[in-house]
C-alpha cells in the first residue's frame, strides 16, 4: 500500500450528483483516467450519466486531450427500466453546456455505433448496458477489435447476482484470460487489462489481486466513494427539504386564501340572513295592510242595503208621498244595479 500512487485525482468532487449505482466508483474512474491518459473513451450504456459526466470532468480537470463518447438509446431496458426522452434531454443539455468540446452522445444501439470508431482506437471501454450474460459477452466481443494495444475495459455490476444479471458470470470467465482486478463495493466494478502495453500502476493492481493483496486498495476506493454517496444523500435530503418548505409555504398560502374565502362566505351568509329578515318584515306589513283593508261579503251586502234604503228615502223625500208608487217602481228598476 505504501508504494500505491496516491493523487489529487482520487479526491474528485463531482459537479453533478444524481442518484446512481455508479457514484462509489467515481474516485477510481478519475484516478484511472490520470494513470491511463486515454485518447478515446467509450461508454456502452449511460442512462442518467453519472459515470459519463465523471469521466468528462476528470478529462477536463486534468487538461487531457481525450474524447469521451456515450452510446445509448436512452430508452431503457429490463434492468434499468424503460423511460421517455426526459432523461436524454436533461443529460444532453448538461453535456452541451459543460463538455461539448470533449464529448459526444451517440443515441443509437451499440452495434450501430461500431462504424464510427476505427479498429485499435479505443483506450478505455466501459461496458454498462444490458446486464445479462449474453448481452455483456456480445458487447465485449463485438467491441474487442476497436480496442487499442493499451486498452482497459471496465465492467459494472460484477457483484450483482439477481434479476437475471449475468455480469458476474462473464467476469469470472473473462478475468481468467487477462490481468484483472475487481472492486466489490457499489455493486462491483471489474477492471480488465486487455492491451498488451500496460500502465505500471494498473499492472501492479492486477498483480496484487492475483496474490490476494488487493483488499487495502478496495477499502481505499470504497471509502472515497462513500464520501461521494453521502454527499449525494445530503444533496438529495436538502432538495427534499426545499421541496417540503415550498409545499409548506404553498399550503400556508392556500390556507390563508381559504380563510379569507370563509370570512367572505360568512359575510355573505350574514347579508343573506338580513335580506331574508327584511323580506319577512315587508311580507308581514303587506299582510297587516291587507287584513286592515279587507271587506267581507256580509259587510258588502249590508253597505249595499243601506245605500239602497237611503236612495229610496231620498227619492221619496224629493217626490212627496203621492209619488210613492213611482219610488217603488224606481226601486224595482234599480234592483239589478244594487245586486252588482
Amino acid at each position: 500500500m505504501n508504494d500505491f500512487p496516491l493523487s489529487n485525482s482520487m479526491l474528485i468532487s463531482p459537479r453533478e450528483l444524481s442518484l446512481s449505482a455508479w457514484l462509489g466508483h467515481i474516485p477510481f474512474a478519475s484516478w484511472l483516467v490520470e494513470q491511463l491518459q486515454p485518447q478515446s473513451i467509450v461508454e456502452l450504456g449511460t442512462h442518467r450519466g453519472s459515470s459519463f459526466l465523471a469521466l468528462c470532468q476528470a478529462v477536463q480537470e486534468q487538461g487531457l486531450t481525450s474524447r469521451v463518447f456515450a452510446v445509448d438509446t436512452w430508452e431503457g431496458d429490463e434492468h434499468a427500466g424503460y423511460y421517455g426522452d426526459e432523461i436524454y434531454n436533461e443529460l444532453r443539455e448538461y453535456q452541451q453546456r459543460n463538455y461539448a468540446g470533449i464529448s459526444e452522445m451517440l443515441r443509437m444501439r451499440f452495434n450501430e455505433a461500431l462504424p464510427y470508431f476505427a479498429e485499435g482506437s479505443i483506450d478505455l471501454l466501459h461496458v454498462d448496458g444490458l446486464h445479462t450474460y449474453d448481452a455483456v459477452r456480445e458487447d465485449f466481443e463485438t467491441w474487442l477489435p476497436k480496442l487499442s494495444d493499451r486498452a482497459v475495459v471496465i465492467f459494472h455490476d460484477t457483484c450483482v447476482r439477481e434479476r437475471g444479471f449475468g455480469v458476474w458470470q462473464y467476469w469470472s470467465e473473462i478475468s481468467q484470460q487477462y490481468p484483472a482486478f475487481e472492486f466489490t463495493h457499489t455493486h462491483g466494478l471489474g477492471v480488465l487489462l486487455v492491451g498488451k502495453q500496460r500502465v505500471p500502476a494498473l499492472a501492479d493492481l492486477a498483480a496484487r489481486a492475483a496474490t490476494g493483496a488487493f483488499s487495502p486498495i478496495n477499502r481505499l476506493f470504497d471509502t472515497l466513494g462513500s464520501n461521494i454517496k453521502r454527499a449525494e444523500e445530503v444533496e438529495r435530503v436538502n432538495a427534499g427539504l426545499v421541496d417540503a418548505r415550498n409545499e409548506v409555504n404553498r399550503l400556508g398560502t392556500l390556507g390563508h386564501e381559504l380563510q379569507q374565502r370563509c370570512l367572505q362566505l360568512e359575510q355573505e351568509v350574514r347579508d343573506g340572513r338580513e335580506q331574508v329578515r327584511q323580506a319577512e318584515q315587508q311580507l308581514q306589513q303587506v299582510r297587516e295592510r291587507a287584513e286592515q283593508s279587507a271587506v267581507t261579503a256580509e259587510d258588502l251586502s249590508r253597505i249595499v242595503a243601506e245605500e239602497r234604503a237611503r236612495t229610496v228615502e231620498d227619492v221619496q223625500a224629493a217626490l212627496g208621498p203621492r209619488l210613492d208608487s213611482q219610488a217603488r217602481s224606481l226601486d224595482r228598476l234599480l234592483q239589478p244595479w244594487w245586486r252588482r
